[in-house]
């Protein structure tokens, strides 16, 4: 990432516009175990959005998921 001090006011905001966005995803997926349509319903739009907004972050759902919940096989 730039150095946040180099950027234009525009880009600046962009920035912090992204990082909050991917946060509150993140957040979400927590809250529901990874549980994309229950994330979504929770965030008020659609799994198919969210799944775009998880590919364009780069987000692993697996990070999200609850390990009681999900044990690994």
């Amino acid at each position: 990432m730039e150095d946040r001090h180099s950027l234009t006011t525009e880009d600046l905001l962009k920035s912090y516009t992204t990082d909050f966005e991917r946060h509150i995803i993140v957040s979400a997926l927590r809250r529901t175990s990874g549980n994309r349509t229950a994330a979504a319903k929770q965030l008020g739009t659609t799994r198919r959005i969210l799944m775009h907004r998880i590919r364009k972050y780069g987000i692993d759902v697996s990070q999200c998921r609850d390990p009681e919940k999900h044990p690994k096989t």
